[in-house]
């Protein structure tokens, strides 16, 4: 097992690249354990909409610049992180350490370099088992019932770096939807984001495990709009599963009726003993009352109890009818599985626009 050194905790000025709750909480923490105030590196602000939007009102998010204003933190705001010139910055400013938090940007062998491979990351799995991005998403589909997270040093591959800390928890009686899913994994983040500043403190080193890669899986990012299409032939449970990853705050897995776009927020599974013919997947049985729908699946219905129509969120019983079927284009279905979106091809809303 190796290690690596660490400076005095007195003399460990941190370098924080990326956003989001967990670099801003790690940020608090990292003053209240006696620590030199970090600097903030970031993706350029315009990149930052679609989280603002789509997270604002969800139960742990944190605006990074909001935050910044609020603790007159000045933000250094690039898409060139492994640029000389903001690696010669860093360092006259008196980094000499490097964390990861939802970073955009690989980090390459330069920078890994310059700050002598003390260059570290969080991830929310159990290394190295899912690597990659959109890691909850891809749990809820594949109907893992945890949470977890892995403190580990970066190399020049994807999530691939030695592992110095990890913790899992387990999800079974909560329910599977992306905002509890992250809540949690906040709590698991926090615990261990502590214990590492502790090793600064108390040790002078790290012990470094590495990955095992007989185990290693990797998932690619998700786009909502992109790779949210639901196959009306897969299982009843698969559907709930795929709808729940896309589900809230995301803009929602999605089909179509009539040639109108119609994505799916809000949806329970009904498990029945009998089977229906293949041919009647997707249509709309039951208009209720309370303004949701019920579709047949391969075993069980659906109810869908919320939607969303060019960025308006509605009941379905408003705009859908008995016999009404949706269906997912043939082409829809391959590139949604196919295909991965790079992130700066993802629309960014404009200002006062809905996205979900």
């Amino acid at each position: 097992m190796k290690k690596i050194l660490l400076p005095q905790s007195k003399k460990t000025k941190f370098v924080l690249l990326g956003s989001g709750t967990t670099l801003c909480n790690f940020y608090k923490l990292i003053i209240e354990n006696g620590f030199p105030k970090p600097i903030i590196v970031t993706h350029p602000k315009k990149f930052h909409k679609r989280d603002q939007v789509l997270l604002k009102n969800t139960k742990n998010f944190t605006d990074l610049f909001e935050f910044a204003k609020i603790h007159n933190i000045k933000i250094i705001e690039t898409n060139r992180l492994n640029d000389n010139t903001l690696i010669q910055k860093l360092l006259k400013l008196g980094c000499n350490t490097a964390f990861s938090i939802s970073c955009r940007s690989i980090i390459g062998k330069e920078f890994l370099k310059s700050f002598e491979n003390r260059v570290f990351n969080i991830h929310p799995s159990i290394l190295p088992t899912e690597r990659g991005a959109a890691v909850i998403s891809w749990r809820i589909m594949n109907n893992k019932k945890y949470v977890a997270g892995t403190i580990h040093q970066i190399d020049e591959g994807i999530d691939t770096g030695d592992i110095v800390l990890q913790s899992k928890k387990s999800m079974i009686k909560q329910k599977q939807t992306v905002e509890n899913y992250t809540i949690e994994t906040e709590t698991v983040y926090k615990k261990l984001l502590l214990e590492f500043l502790k090793m600064f403190k108390n040790q002078g080193f790290c012990k470094l495990k590495k990955q095992n890669e007989k185990y290693a899986t990797y998932f690619p990012r998700l786009y909502s709009e992109f790779n949210g299409s639901i196959d009306w032939n897969w299982d009843s449970k698969d559907i709930d599963l795929f709808i729940r990853a896309f589900g809230f705050p995301y803009p929602g897995a999605f089909s179509f009726i009539n040639g109108e776009k119609i994505s799916i927020l809000d949806a329970n599974l009904e498990k029945i003993k009998d089977n229906f013919h293949p041919f009647t997947y997707g249509k709309v049985i039951q208009v209720k009352k309370n303004g949701s729908i019920k579709v047949i699946t391969k075993n069980g219905f659906l109810d869908i109890k919320k939607v969303s129509i060019k960025g308006k969120i509605l009941g379905p019983a408003k705009i859908i009818k008995v016999a009404d079927t949706f269906y997912t284009p043939h082409d829809n279905l391959q590139n949604s599985k196919i295909k991965t979106m790079n992130i700066k091809d993802m629309k960014q809303p404009k200002k006062g626009v809905k996205i979900n």
